[in-house]
């Protein structure tokens, strides 16, 4: 098997006390900065793992997603491996996406979408399994609950997590039978520019350790190569730090979310 090709994507954090205002809308001077417009999209989301995370312990990344109002949700089963450095280097691509072949990630399968995402000084490869499923009769802004949740899951659960090598047969479903809900995350996506070049500026309320309510302010930008890719974040980054803007620590909320 060949290996994936994949889409590439910068994540940076940016402090929400300089370009957030009380209420969690975009400050005059980050939105001209950004050139943000209205948000494009509103989401709410979860994720459904065990207290202990097992599922995320294999790299695995169940989440369950609605965009607006829309009488479906959206589930991503994510399998995620971490590149040696930071990503800027090919070589350690070339041998991550090695490391995914032998769990039979490559070339060929439509099921999945492949990116690598560059943030501050970490780096990681994503294959994504989407699917949508009709849930009637949700409230605005409303996710399914436990019992529903995990029979969505279940039901739609892909091959190779069903069948993950590293594990006993059955263990996926034996995880996401006795799982719980982690969320959810309400995110609010504004589109924006930079350097002539897309980007989005995502905004999600989300519970510290203590319990206390904080903003996280994210910015992404795809990219066709890896080198446009390690060149926007290069620069995005001394833009960003030259405003004060930028937090230097790494855009991974799903690992945030998982560990409240």
């Amino acid at each position: 098997m060949a290996p994936a090709r994949a889409a590439y994507q910068v994540k940076l954090l940016v402090d929400p006390d300089h370009v957030l205002d009380a209420e969690g809308l975009p400050t005059d001077a980050a939105a001209a900065a950004l050139s943000l417009g209205a948000p494009g999209r509103v989401e709410v989301a979860q994720y459904v793992d065990d207290a202990g995370q097992s599922l995320n312990g294999q790299g695995w990344i169940v989440r369950i997603r609605r965009h607006d109002d829309e009488n479906r949700i959206r589930l991503a089963y994510k399998a995620r491996f971490e590149i040696e450095g930071d990503g800027s280097e090919p070589a350690a691509v070339r041998r991550v996406m090695d490391r995914a072949r032998l769990h039979n990630f490559g070339a060929g399968d439509g099921n999945y979408t492949v990116q690598v995402n560059l943030s501050h000084t970490r780096a990681t490869l994503d294959f994504t399994n989407k699917k949508c499923r009709p849930v009637p009769g949700l409230a605005p802004g409303e996710l399914p609950g436990l019992d529903l949740s995990r029979a969505l899951v279940l039901d739609r659960l892909p091959g190779k997590l069903a069948k993950w090598g590293a594990k006993p047969v059955g263990w996926a479903q034996s995880v996401t039978a006795s799982s719980r809900l982690h969320g959810p995350v309400r995110q609010a996506n504004y589109p924006g520019r930079m350097f002539d070049h897309a980007l989005e500026t995502q905004v999600s309320r989300l519970r510290t350790a203590t319990g206390e309510l904080t903003w996280f302010t994210e910015i992404t930008a795809k990219a066709h190569t890896l080198r446009e890719a390690v060149e926007l974040r290069s620069g995005l980054m001394g833009k960003l730090r030259a405003e004060g803007w930028l937090l230097e620590r790494d855009a991974f909320k799903t690992d945030l979310v998982l560990g409240r």
